[in-house]
């Protein structure tokens, strides 16, 4: 059995779903017979700043670590993190009460009754916080 084999076997232990431990020995399989020290994973991370997204190289730090834990290897793991760039959080943008109040004066519907209708939508999703996908599956009885 070779080290990818063991290497999956290892994270099979720990009850990683397949798909878990396809994408951690798709990311180990170039790595698998060298020697890995905090050096080379550094090299490893600097290459890879020009070809992937802050996000990805992450993922691929948590690999390396979880391969370096299995193989028993002291790295010196802040020293890579600092070369990947921070990830930046995702703000999304929301409606303020002025901007629904104009969103709900326009109207495009010829009947009275379904302009209510996608007003009354409008407010539930501005006051009550629910998704859209959330919305659509609501009954009558909820």
């Amino acid at each position: 059995m070779n080290n990818l084999q063991k290497y999956t076997q290892w994270l099979e232990n720990k009850s990683l779903q397949p798909s878990t431990i396809r994408v951690y020995s798709t990311v180990i399989k170039p790595y698998q017979n060298k020697v890995l020290t905090t050096q080379e994973l550094c090299q490893i991370i600097k290459s890879g700043l020009t070809k992937y997204t802050p996000s990805y190289l992450v993922l691929k730090r948590e690999i390396l670590k979880s391969y370096s834990q299995f193989k028993q290897l002291r790295i010196n793991w802040e020293k890579i993190t600092k070369l990947i760039p921070k990830v930046q959080k995702k703000f999304f943008a929301t409606l303020k009460e002025e901007e629904l109040a104009r969103l709900k004066q326009v109207r495009f519907e010829k009947d009275s009754q379904i302009h209510h209708r996608n007003n009354l939508i409008l407010d539930f999703l501005f006051y009550s916080g629910v998704r859209v996908s959330e919305l659509t599956h609501l009954k009558h009885s909820d």
